[in-house]
């Protein structure tokens, strides 16, 4: 007979056994998902984008495939656009993390979208930038820490007498004093090459503690160039930080704002258009002649001309289904960027007819509406 001691030992080997398994596991797989989209989208977008991809193997595909394609194609920029607009808001709420996790789950699914491929350099350089200011002012902490530091030394050396205090211990101060000092040049010389005023005035911080923290070695002979530039980037960044003197003899020139290019670029690649229009707009009045402006306005004109007929398609559509009021709300929102567009207002009007039409029939008899 078999020894019943160990049937609960091969009980519980099985139970771990079925659960390692891959078809047979005891734990629930969660579907891949992105911040801001559920598991549900994600999947909707993984299977149109397969779907696309084996339309376009077609050599001669029929016209409805034409027409799939099309559709699939404006749904899957569609999201791309959405992607954005979401990796956007997350970095404007400073969680730079979810953005990036976002924009590389997207191009996952999506890896030839121009829009996604785009607004992910972008956020990488910006990401890049504010990880590099932070860490220079974590730097600078460390540098007026240390500043602190050497007047304590000093201060120490005095109470007790020259030669009393650590060698070693001396050595390491001078040591992580220097690492400093030169960490700190290095973050200034990329800051004064960025040319912000942020960036210059945490390059002066910079500049001053490295000063300070280099001393008396600064007047060795040996040091002098060293000395000369650290003086020369700071009467530069002063001159750029100073305000700027008006002229007695004439009135103070009224100040343009700067041109919205970054803002009217970052609104074309999310797909907002409407704010895309009031930079636009801005543009055309600062700098009418600017070489940027004519590609510009050709891509808005070409995203607003895709986002129109698409709502004209979609519209129709649902009409024809006999969903009035939904097709009424996509002509709206379309009509807010093209209002002069006939047939928009056509349709509009159509739609608003008939659903009078439908609420007089439906009142009850002899009320008045």
């Amino acid at each position: 007979m078999p020894d019943r001691r160990h049937t609960p030992a091969w009980y519980l080997t099985g139970l771990l056994l079925l659960a390692l398994l891959p078809g047979c596991s005891l734990l629930p797989v969660a579907a891949p998902s992105l911040p801001g989209f559920s598991h549900q989208q994600v999947a909707q977008v993984r299977q149109q984008s397969a779907a696309l991809k084996q339309l376009q193997k077609q050599p001669h595909p029929s016209p409805a495939q034409q027409q799939q394609t099309t559709r699939l194609d404006e749904a899957l920029k569609a999201f791309a656009r959405d992607a954005v607009h979401t990796a956007t808001e997350l970095e404007a709420q400073n969680d730079w993390h979810s953005a990036s996790e976002l924009l590389n789950g997207a191009l996952d699914l999506l890896p030839d979208s121009p829009t996604l491929n785009s607004a992910l350099q972008q956020l990488q350089t910006r990401r890049h930038l504010h990880e590099d200011r932070v860490r220079m002012e974590l730097a600078i902490h460390r540098g007026e820490q240390l500043l602190k530091d050497a007047q304590a030394y000093q201060r120490l050396e005095q109470l007790q007498g020259p030669g009393v205090m650590n060698w070693l211990e001396l050595k390491n101060f001078h040591r992580k004093r220097n690492a400093s000092a030169k960490s700190l040049l290095e973050y200034a010389q990329r800051a004064l090459q960025r040319e912000q005023r942020t960036d210059d005035q945490l390059a002066r911080r910079a500049l001053s503690v490295a000063q300070g923290l280099l001393g008396s070695d600064l007047q060795l002979a040996e040091n002098t160039a060293l000395r000369d530039a650290i003086q020369r980037d700071l009467n530069s960044v002063e001159k750029r930080l100073r305000p700027a003197q008006p002229r007695r003899a004439k009135p103070p020139r009224k100040k343009m704002d700067p041109l919205p290019i970054a803002e009217l670029q970052q609104a074309l690649a999310s797909g907002d258009l409407i704010r895309a229009q009031q930079h636009l707009n801005q543009f055309q009045k600062k700098a009418p002649r600017h070489p940027q402006l004519t590609p510009l306005q050709a891509q808005f004109n070409a995203q607003k001309s895709a986002r129109v007929a698409s709502a004209l398609k979609t519209g129709n559509e649902l009409y024809s289904q006999g969903e009035i009021e939904q097709a009424l709300a996509v002509w709206r929102k379309a009509q807010t960027l093209v209002p002069e567009n006939v047939e928009l207002q056509a349709n509009i009007a159509r739609a608003e007819k008939l659903l009078e039409n439908l609420r007089a029939l439906s009142a009850p008899f002899g009320h008045k509406r």
